[in-house]
């Protein structure tokens, strides 16, 4: 077998493959073979006819087309080891994808001759990346917590220890409430323009202008009809500027007795001597939620920066794989939604190659950011131990109910792969991080 490498551009090879005919010719007898022992031919037992027999019963060219399947499927992984090992091209790396094969040369008598195009994973020429995480340690912000965010927090948290006594009055703001509504348009009813014993808090503002204002003073049992005219800035377009015509059911009138902020609210929270302790707390709570958003604040810049500085010509088949790869992680939440998949495109009137062509970009800067790490990864000499991969493997597995559930979602060698391939971009991360 002789073969000819060719680099093209986008990370390919081309590679034009030549095999002669005394090595071809075994192809051949062994196609006829196949072919005698997937067909009835009369007088024979399968498998056992001559060649002139089955080439005269399916003819010559079928043999042939087959020997030349054959014979790529059991060369062109034999040829691609030997590329790499021969380094027949300067940082040659191994292939990925489905190659393209055209066969050139198939006739009897004669050698075989084929072409490959494959996309190999590309060279990758670093910069200085652990220079560029020195410089974006400059950009790191300072962290604090004003008293501002800690009363923000603590107002929360007495907020969701309200406690809610049942009235007979009329509704104010700040009570808990339930109604049932319905919303017509022009007599006609909005698609989702109804809802029974719908709860929420009147006066927080959550609904159109106008609307919890018209339930002010609306005791349990009583009902009100209104008119509201949508704004023409308001967030849901199709609405925008139309007259909606409101009938409301008092279901539900609570009061909210929100607890004072005081030494004894404090120690119902857990071990807090005072209400100064408490908010101490919240205060390192605070700094602690800002710190961790920080890291991967610079994290992301890091890795973008360098990145963007790596010189890199990526491969179209893993920027189309990363394509599909956002798809079905989009697909996936709107199922987990309840929403089906084709009436969401339906609402953003995109079809899924419409959607490929906005996210182009930011799929290849995700595969070029992969690859960083990859590269970084190799250069470093980072490995994870198999102690690693299985500790976060059986932690993943924790979240199914049984066993014959994780088995029927998921393949254990992709998980491992998936798994070691998480904690050593973590590792390169956290060694940029140390610059």
């Amino acid at each position: 077998m002789q073969f000819n490498v060719k680099k093209i551009p986008k990370s390919e090879l081309e590679v034009e493959v030549t095999i002669p005919f005394p090595e071809f010719e075994s192809h051949v007898k062994r196609a006829a073979v196949l072919i005698s022992e997937e067909q009835e031919i009369e007088g024979f037992r399968r498998g056992k006819a001559p060649y002139d027999i089955v080439k005269n019963r399916f003819g010559e060219s079928l043999i042939y087309e087959r020997a030349a399947d054959i014979a790529v499927r059991k060369t062109y992984p034999e040829l691609m080891e030997r590329i790499i090992a021969e380094k027949s091209l300067d940082n040659t790396y191994s292939p990925i994808g489905r190659p393209e094969i055209t066969v050139i040369k198939l006739a009897p008598g004669n050698e075989l001759q084929y072409k490959i195009k494959t996309a190999v994973l590309p060279e990758i020429i670093l910069p200085h990346y652990k220079e560029i995480a020195r410089q974006v340690v400059k950009e790191k912000k300072e962290m604090a917590v004003s008293e501002e965010e800690i009363k923000d927090t603590l107002n929360w948290i007495r907020e969701s220890r309200a406690v809610l006594i049942t009235r007979d009055r009329p509704a104010q703001k700040g009570d808990a409430i339930e109604i049932d509504f319905e919303v017509k348009h022009e007599g006609v009813k909005l698609e989702k323009g109804e809802s029974l014993n719908h709860p929420f808090i009147l006066g927080q503002g959550k609904f159109l202008p106008g609307f919890e204002e018209r339930l002010e003073g609306m005791a349990q049992g009583e009902k009100k009809s209104f008119t509201l005219t949508v704004p023409e800035n308001w967030q849901d377009k199709s609405l925008a500027g139309k007259t909606l015509d409101f009938s409301v059911t008092m279901k539900l009138v609570q009061e909210r007795r929100v607890p004072e902020a005081n030494d004894e609210f404090a120690r119902t929270l857990g071990n807090f001597s005072s209400v100064e302790a408490l908010k101490q707390n919240i205060k390192e709570g605070l700094f602690q939620e800002k710190a961790k958003k920080e890291k991967e604040r610079m994290r992301v810049l890091a890795i973008d920066k360098i990145a963007e500085a790596v010189k890199i010509d990526i491969p179209e088949i893993l920027i189309v794989r990363e394509l599909d790869k956002m798809i079905e992680e989009l697909k996936a939440g709107i199922v987990n939604m309840g929403m089906k998949w084709e009436d969401y495109l339906l609402h953003i009137k995109k079809n899924v190659e419409e959607l490929k062509k906005e996210w182009r970009e930011e799929a290849e800067k995700r595969v070029r950011i992969a690859l960083t790490l990859r590269e970084i990864a190799e250069r470093e000499k980072i490995e994870v131990a198999e102690e690693e991969i299985k500790t976060h493997t059986n932690e993943y597995l924790r979240k199914y109910k049984s066993a014959d559930g994780a088995k029927n979602d998921i393949d254990p060698e992709s998980l491992r792969e998936y798994i070691k391939g998480v904690l050593k971009n973590e590792k390169v991360l956290e060694l940029l991080e140390k610059e």
